[in-house]
């Protein structure tokens, strides 16, 4: 192995992947990156066992080679490099030497053999979505991610995608996430489920070259390629929660009009009244009057704000926990919502006003029960 890269264009591509390392791992293997040399072009390689990322880039290089070099180390070295063409040599079996202006630092190697080989994918579903729609459902779902040992199922966004059409919801039991697209150009039919780490990582890999993202899909595991890069992921096995039996079914439904930033800040604000183990945000709503309040008996302090915006139904008092109700609102980018409430012991189902014909958006929270 024999190659010349530029130091900030080497680190800037390694950082991209280094997210998915766990530098404490217990197996070595796995806190290297593995560096493969051939043709004028470097491969890269790091994983966690579950999911994986490989990345290409264009060097000049004089021969080819492999190595499995500790990953902490080498950003370590780069990161206080100054920009500049470095050389990047392996001087034995188990040593490569990083050739500077200044001078030369070597770093012992691991066996590259351990690294796993992944076989090729064969019945795969195949399906292409462009860079913006895979943000969209990343930001719509994943702070609805659960993290239960027992329930790993709901560790994950569901994809659900059926000729023209997406489903991909997300729910901890507490809040639920729905973002349906009607505008997916695919004949596949697929549904996995994609662990929450996985989806992270693959945000935060695409740059401003990233355009289509090719989906293949087994039963056994999700590739995802685009530009340079191809991240690889071990799906969560089980059934997915069947979310349309939580959903209220019911005609008899009270409805709450409200602007978005003004029922946040008035959540935010009354939460400092509120018990701080409980959290516990009240609603009393009626068509004369509608209010939010909270109290906490230990200390005697207690709030309450009058809601704009506009109440239809019967009158109703509910509860839900502020934690849960700050992150059903998050990333909604519209002006109004609409918030539907049965009673007070029913998921009540929150959406945007003005959400795209070509998207649906859809919020469920559960109510706190009465002590």
């Amino acid at each position: 192995m024999n190659f010349s890269i530029s130091c900030h264009y080497l680190f800037k591509s390694l950082k991209s992947i280094y997210s998915v390392i766990n530098p404490n791992h217990h197996i070595s293997i796995f806190t290297c990156f593995i560096l493969k040399v051939k043709n004028n072009m470097l491969k890269i390689k790091a994983s966690d066992s579950e999911i994986s990322i490989k990345s290409t880039l264009k060097v000049f290089s004089k021969q080819k080679g492999k190595a499995a070099v500790p990953s902490k180390l080498l950003m370590d070295i780069l990161k206080h490099i100054p920009e500049q063409q470095l050389k990047i040599k392996k001087i034995n079996f188990n040593q490569i030497r990083i050739i500077s202006l200044k001078g030369n630092y070597d770093i012992s190697l691991l066996n590259h053999e351990l690294f796993p080989k992944y076989k090729k994918r064969k019945r795969t579903q195949v399906c292409v979505l462009n860079k913006k729609t895979i943000i969209n459902i990343i930001d719509n779902t994943l702070f609805a991610v659960g993290n239960d040992d027992l329930r790993p199922v709901i560790n994950g966004v569901c994809f659900e995608i059926k000729k023209k059409k997406g489903i991909f919801v997300a729910t901890n039991n507490k809040i639920l996430a729905k973002y349906s697209l009607n505008s997916i150009k695919t004949k596949a039919e697929m549904k996995f489920i994609i662990p929450k780490k996985t989806l992270l990582v693959l945000k935060q890999s695409f740059n401003k070259k990233t355009n289509l993202i090719k989906i293949k899909y087994n039963k056994y595991n999700t590739l995802f390629r685009f530009t340079n890069q191809i991240v690889i992921t071990s799906l969560i096995k089980g059934e997915f929660p069947n979310y349309n039996h939580i959903i209220p079914l019911s005609n008899k439904t009270n409805k709450l009009i409200i602007a978005i930033q003004e029922f946040k800040d008035s959540i935010q604000r009354i939460n400092f009244f509120s018990n701080k183990i409980e959290n516990k945000i009240n609603f009393s709503l009626s068509k004369k009057k509608s209010i939010i309040y909270a109290e906490n008996k230990d200390s005697s302090n207690k709030g309450y704000e009058e809601l704009g915006g506009k109440y239809f139904g019967e009158k109703l008092e509910i509860s839900f926990k502020y934690k849960d109700l700050i992150e059903v609102l998050y990333n909604l980018k519209c002006e109004e919502i609409e918030m539907k409430i049965q009673d007070k012991y029913s998921p009540a189902l929150i959406r945007p006003i003005s959400s795209l014909e070509t998207e649906k958006i859809f919020r469920l929270i559960v109510p706190l029960m009465e002590s």
